[in-house]
């Protein structure tokens, strides 16, 4: 398997640097092996999920998408998502959209969304403002 490239931006994100000068928040700055921080996540049905990074005002959480996330939406906040490796296809709304590693998708507050993974494994890394409360998913039929 070839070593897992992640862009810059994903690096400096998760790390806790902010783009427009100094850290978003209070703390030293941390690097993570996505590819082994989502093995030690929460088993969910078809998916895993562990989180990175927790801050009073947004999560970063690394997701492996064994089968497919169903059908949901978050009341609470936008998403967004970088796919890392594996293909698949994310439904937003009515919409199917067939995505590959390097591909960013926005979820808006209320969006009904889902992603199958198709062929293998989908690893994502999930950019989640307010923090992310799996309490408040409202999983839609």
């Amino acid at each position: 398997m070839a070593p897992l490239r992640v862009p810059w931006i994903v690096v400096a994100i998760v790390m806790g640097l902010s783009l427009v000068g100094g850290p978003v928040w209070a703390a030293e700055g941390q690097v993570f092996d996505v590819q082994e921080q989502v093995k030690k996540g929460d088993q969910r049905a078809g998916f895993t999920l562990q989180e990175l990074v927790k801050t009073p005002n947004y999560t970063v959480g690394a997701v492996a998408v064994q089968d497919e996330i169903k059908m949901h939406r978050h009341a609470d906040g936008d998403h967004n998502v970088y796919i890392l490796s594996g293909q698949g296809t994310v439904t937003l709304g009515e919409k199917q959209i067939p995505v590959k590693p390097g591909m960013l998708i926005h979820i808006p507050k209320n969006l009904p969304h889902g992603i199958k993974a198709q062929g293998g494994e989908v690893t994502l890394i999930d950019f989640a403002q307010p923090p992310f409360d799996p309490n408040k998913m409202e999983w839609v039929k």
